[in-house]
């Protein structure tokens, strides 16, 4: 039987949310919310960023940011160093563990893209990648209205 839209988008999305919980309690990330992941993900992909720019990035509050960063840090997965042009205002930098939670993530990711296209020919997913890089889009500039 053939499913609409919401339903796909339902169990791939319900699915993917379990398998990541899995994974992560298979490795030193189930102490991490997915918020947190995604801030550590990003502080590698951002190259050491202000907390302004992540906060940015994040979509979030700059006292909110401040209160997660507090904590990854607290959980030795970060650390700040004051900016060189801006002394009130600092960078966020992975320590080893950060590296490592990064590095897990991209490869639960990586592992939850191939489950989801393992039945998929090559053609298939190049116009999967192509459909999905447009939605991406779309919800990038609901985002940005928001």
């Amino acid at each position: 039987m053939q499913k609409n839209l919401e339903q796909i988008l339902n169990t791939i999305l319900h699915s993917s949310e379990i398998l990541e919980e899995e994974m992560k309690q298979e490795s030193n990330l189930n102490k991490l919310t997915a918020r947190q992941l995604y801030c550590i993900e990003l502080i590698k992909e951002m190259r050491n960023p202000s907390l302004s720019e992540l906060a940015e990035k994040m979509n979030i509050a700059r006292a909110s940011i401040s209160v997660m960063i507090e904590r990854l840090e607290k959980n030795n997965f970060i650390y700040k160093v004051a900016s060189d042009n801006d002394r009130r205002s600092s960078h966020v930098h992975l320590t080893e563990e950060g590296e490592k939670a990064a590095s897990l993530h991209t490869e639960m990711h990586k592992r939850i893209s191939e489950l989801l296209t393992e039945e998929m020919t090559e053609s298939e997913k190049e116009i999967l990648i192509v459909l999905l890089n447009k939605s991406a889009k779309s919800l990038a500039k609901y985002r940005k209205r928001t």
